[in-house]
């Protein structure tokens, strides 16, 4: 048996579940270099290790596929990069709760297959992680997914907006049946949020007094869809905003988030950044730029360093949430903190210097 090998499942098979199988797909095929990855490997893990085992969604024309089919689904975006063999990982249908509700409900038609128990997949799969990756506002979906993960004793990545790691009733729960609890909230790799913070911190740094500042984004994946929903979209505005305001104070204007949907960018994201600051003597300052990436890919370029950082916790008998891979790769950690210490952090939790 292979030690180096992460067997993980995960809860939602769209954009991110997508980008996901086929970058390790595709780092198998060519190499770590051709990947453009931050950390090649991480203690003794590559991301040729990690395996998918299990998966679990709601839609019909994913359920009873195998997974390697499943993504290329027709409701999903993300772009075909690599053709990929068949994985033996059938999608079966996990608990619908919360998790459609409003423009999903017109795209998405549900499974008419049986739900299956998440816990007992889990332990037969011998998975070691489950990552959530649910839309947006599917709160009680989401939750019935941790509570899953403690009973099969799995660490949980959530990668969604609803607090888990951050909520202390959950992060207690698994701290006391030591499980790895990661989240919340996945930023990705080149995403609007970490570019928007990179942007200010070198302002703050060279002493600019930044007054207003925005940054918006148009896409047509599906999680932009979902948040066309008011309460779900105010629901993740306010998670972007509240992560940058904790680094630069309350009292800077700002406005961060998704403003609309547009069907025909496809996987597509659009972002713009606009930020007002005085400058010595009052000089005033503009930063005015368009970024466009594809979130499939950006997403999974972090959560394929989360995965094998978690893996690590898991050997070092962690339990609960570690603060260290949280603040480096989600936008509402428990602790948060600026970009640079968050990198300082999780190397040194690589490193072994930091316990969590």
């Amino acid at each position: 048996m292979n030690e180096d090998i992460i067997k993980i499942a995960i809860a939602g098979v769209g954009n991110i579940a997508s980008g996901l199988l086929q970058g390790i797909v595709y780092v198998r095929t060519y190499d770590e270099k051709k990947g453009k990855l931050l950390h090649p490997k991480i203690s003794s893990f590559e991301v040729k290790n990690i395996n998918i085992v299990a998966a679990f969604e709601v839609d019909e024309n994913k359920v009873g596929k195998d997974m390697s089919e499943a993504i290329f689904s027709p409701i999903n975006s993300t772009p075909k990069f690599i053709d990929i063999d068949n994985l033996d990982v059938e999608v079966v249908k996990g608990p619908l709760k919360d998790g459609l509700t409003g423009h999903l409900q017109e795209v998405i038609k549900v499974s008419s297959d049986p739900e299956v128990k998440v816990s007992e997949i889990l332990k037969e799969s011998e998975a070691e992680i489950l990552i959530c990756a649910l839309p947006t506002g599917a709160e009680e979906a989401v939750e019935a997914y941790a509570q899953a993960a403690l009973d099969a004793e799995v660490a949980f990545i959530n990668c969604t907006p609803t607090l888990i790691a951050s909520n202390p009733v959950w992060a207690k729960k698994f701290k006391k049946s030591n499980v790895c609890l990661i989240g919340d909230d996945l930023q990705s790799l080149a995403g609007g949020t970490v570019l928007h913070k990179g942007f200010l911190d070198v302002l703050k740094e060279q002493g600019i007094k930044v007054r207003d500042t925005y940054q918006l984004d148009v896409s047509g994946g599906l999680e932009t869809l979902n948040t066309l929903d008011d309460d779900r979209k105010q629901y993740k505005r306010d998670v972007k905003e509240r992560a940058i305001k904790q680094s630069f104070g309350n009292d800077i204007n700002l406005a961060s988030g998704t403003s609309d949907y547009l069907e025909f960018l496809g996987n597509r994201r659009i972002g713009h950044f606009w930020i007002l600051g005085e400058g010595f003597m009052g000089m005033p300052i503009k930063i005015d730029i368009r970024l466009e990436t594809l979130d499939g890919p950006n997403a999974a370029g972090t959560l394929v360093d989360v995965i094998r950082a978690t893996k690590v916790a898991i050997n070092r008998a962690g339990s609960g949430p570690i603060s260290s891979i949280c603040a480096y790769g989600f936008k509402a950690p428990p602790v948060t903190t600026d970009r640079h210490t968050a990198h300082q952090w999780f190397n040194e939790y690589l490193e072994g210097i930091r316990t969590e």
